[in-house]
Formats: C-alpha cells, sequence, structure tokens
C-alpha cells in the first residue's frame, strides 16, 4: 500500500537537520542596500508686496539610504521646480562627461504650469506627484545611485550650486 506525506512533513524531511527558519530579526532587519526618496509638503510662498511674480512653491526631498555612495543615512533638503531643472541639466552635463559611461536616459521633468493657477493647491499637488515620480526613476537607477556625485548633491545638500 502506498503511503501519502503532506506537503509540510516533505518540506520538513528535504531540509537538512538543525535547519531553523529565519528569526523575526533576519526578517526585519534593514535590507542589505536601499534608497528611499520622496517629495513632499509642498509650500507656496509669498512676497511682502502685492506682486504675484515673485511667489512660488518649493517641495521637501526626504531620502533614507545605506548606500556607500551617500554621505547621509538620512536628508531633507527643500527644492524649487527650477532647482529640477538645473539638477538635471547638471545630471545630463556629468552622464556626457565620461565617454565610456554607459547611456543613461534621464527622463523628461513634469512640465511647467503656464497658466495663472499654478498655484491652485490641484495644481501643485499634481506637480508634487509628478516630481516624485521623476526623482524615484532618476535615484533608482543602478548607475546614478552608485557613481553620481551629482545625484548625492542634489539630495543631500541644504543648497543645491550644480
Amino acid at each position: 500500500m502506498r503511503q501519502f506525506k503532506s506537503f509540510s512533513t516533505t518540506e520538513q524531511s528535504s531540509l537538512p537537520q538543525g535547519h531553523k527558519g529565519p528569526s523575526y530579526s533576519e526578517i526585519y532587519a534593514e535590507p542589505e542596500n536601499f534608497l528611499e526618496i520622496e517629495v513632499v509638503n509642498p509650500k507656496t510662498h509669498f512676497p511682502n508686496s502685492a506682486s504675484s511674480n515673485k511667489m512660488f512653491t518649493d517641495y521637501e526631498i526626504i531620502c533614507r539610504t545605506n548606500l556607500p555612495s551617500f554621505n547621509k543615512r538620512f536628508s531633507k533638503v527643500r527644492r524649487r521646480y527650477s532647482d529640477f531643472e538645473f539638477f538635471r541639466k547638471c545630471l545630463t552635463k556629468e552622464l556626457s562627461m565620461y565617454a565610456n559611461h554607459p547611456r543613461v536616459v534621464i527622463p523628461h521633468l513634469p512640465g511647467k504650469i503656464i497658466l495663472s493657477n499654478r498655484f491652485n493647491q490641484d495644481c501643485v499637488e499634481e506637480r508634487r506627484q509628478g516630481l516624485n515620480k521623476w526623482i524615484q526613476s532618476v535615484a533608482g537607477h543602478p548607475l546614478l545611485q552608485s557613481g553620481s556625485k551629482t545625484l548625492v548633491r542634489f539630495i543631500e545638500e541644504e543648497t543645491f550650486i550644480g
């Protein structure tokens, strides 16, 4: 007569003697290499004058990482849309300086809001979401994570000068 074993019995019998499953501290430990980045908390700044052409919105970039190419494990900076544009330009230039560097395509930023409602809460939130998606795709690229000094400066330094 044939004997059937349940899956758990077969699994236990196929494991080497003395084998234990991973501990909770191993399961919930920090990953070997990680980079978490998000664009949050948009703030629109109003000048003292009645002129609206001096108004601007900036966004907070929060980064948590343990990658060796970064100097800080946690950073928080504020950036305007124009800073993102300048960062993209600097990043493109940095990549073009290395002739033997593999081709990395830097995606376009979400479009500028030209109409007068650019400080509308819905428009600001839409732009924040677009910038968040954009920075995650750029910072998520393995070659940029490990080799771009421009990326590290943009994420970590209080004032980005390129």
